[in-house]
């Protein structure tokens, strides 16, 4: 009997509640409150059967649990967001520090020696001195070189030394080499072919002891294209042998 009068009161409590929403919003409830009235609903009537000790007392104990769940949740949603981030920034790292060898790959090295032993000249020593840039160069009275037009030569000053105590025979024309010429890593020449006396790329002559010959290697640059030089290195080629002399920088 009174299982029949607490269901007729639980459809006239239906019928009430849907009567009164009319004309106004429909209320929209939370995961959290809905499960609370389904669980209020369903345990309604076991709350006087005494033999069930469960009810509407359990609905705090319910909501304690349901808002742990809610905390776990959000826990769970940080971490998440905590691990996109990380990922994020290995992510950069990798991008800006590449280790699947796509680094940039280094200059090699250069070797470097000197005038001298690029031109194979034993006891005599080949000692740069000096460059200048001019419109033309005149070793002697009967002979001068002159730029071609929209060029400047630029010309090596270089001794050759004898510094033993006898003469020395000096034969450069029977090596045959070629000279070109790098300025700041950038300007690129082969030295002109001359019939200049001194030209170093064709002396021949006999140095006495503790003497000195003065020769020249001369060059064609545009005008203008040598304001200055941080650097200049000398590539010597001798039959199938290249050196690389540093003159400067």
């Amino acid at each position: 009997m009174k299982k029949k009068r607490l269901a007729a009161g639980v459809l006239a409590l239906a019928v009430s509640i849907t009567a009164c929403g009319c004309g106004e919003q429909v209320y929209e409830m939370t995961e959290d409150e809905e499960a609370v009235i389904v669980h209020y609903a369903a345990h309604a009537v076991s709350k006087f059967n005494k033999k069930q000790p469960e009810g509407v007392e359990d609905v705090t104990a319910l909501k304690a649990m349901m808002e742990m769940e809610a905390e776990e949740r959000e826990k769970e949603k940080e971490q998440e967001q905590q691990k996109k981030e990380e990922q994020k920034q290995d992510d950069s790292s990798q991008a800006g520090n590449p280790s699947d060898g796509t680094k940039e790959e280094q200059k090699p090295q250069k070797n470097y020696v000197s005038l001298s032993k690029a031109l194979g000249l034993g006891k005599i020593k080949a000692v740069y001195r000096r460059h200048e840039i001019a419109a033309s160069y005149q070793a002697s009275q009967s002979y001068m070189i002159r730029a071609n037009s929209g060029n400047e030569l630029l010309i090596l000053h270089v001794n050759l030394r004898n510094d033993t105590d006898s003469t020395a025979r000096c034969n450069i024309l029977s090596k045959m080499p070629t000279f070109r010429l790098t300025v700041n890593g950038e300007l690129s020449v082969s030295a002109d072919t001359t019939i200049l006396l001194n030209d170093l790329g064709t002396y021949q002559g006999s140095i006495k002891a503790g003497k000195k010959a003065g020769t020249v290697l001369v060059f064609q640059v545009p005008q203008g294209a040598v304001r200055k030089t941080d650097s200049m290195e000398l590539e010597v080629t001798i039959g199938d042998t290249a050196s690389l002399v540093q003159l400067t920088g």
